[in-house]
């Protein structure tokens, strides 16, 4: 079942990317010049998840970003790695009991981990795609405590 996960990721790995890319430029753009850091969590399931319930979670100037009915990315504003780390932790457990009896897979990446938004997201995705592959599920997982 998570190899299906990793293969959805794979396959579509270059339109997430892109998907993402757009929907992050204002951030990356604040944060070239005012060096204001945003925080990118992806969350994938192997249950559908609410993404609706991820919008209202989340402050208003951060961004939900939906890729598929079971993958999310997420944007959270003015959040170095520590911060962005407590606000995936958060909606996280908002996200958990949606998917009981399901997995949850996170992976997290600041902008201050980050040469630029591009690999920003190329990192976030490598990681889950990682994590998934060692079965760590509903744990984030981010670029300063990533075991390879």
């Amino acid at each position: 079942m998570h190899e299906d996960l990793k293969l959805q990721i794979l396959e579509k790995y270059n339109v997430y990317k892109n998907a993402i890319l757009e929907e992050v430029e204002e951030y990356a753009y604040r944060n070239n010049r005012y060096n204001v850091n945003f925080t990118i969590a992806l969350f994938i399931s192997d249950k559908k998840l609410d993404l609706n319930l991820a919008s209202k979670t989340i402050r208003d100037t951060d961004k939900a970003i939906v890729l598929e009915d079971n993958f999310l990315a997420t944007v959270f504003d003015f959040s170095d790695s520590k911060s962005g780390f407590k606000a995936a932790e958060n909606l996280l457990s908002k996200l958990e009991p949606q998917v009981f009896g399901g997995k949850i897979f996170v992976s997290i990446v600041s902008s201050e981990d980050s040469i630029d938004d591009d690999e920003q997201i190329r990192k976030a995705l490598n990681i889950l795609i990682d994590e998934i592959s060692k079965k760590l599920d509903g744990i984030p997982i981010s670029e300063e405590n990533h075991i390879i």
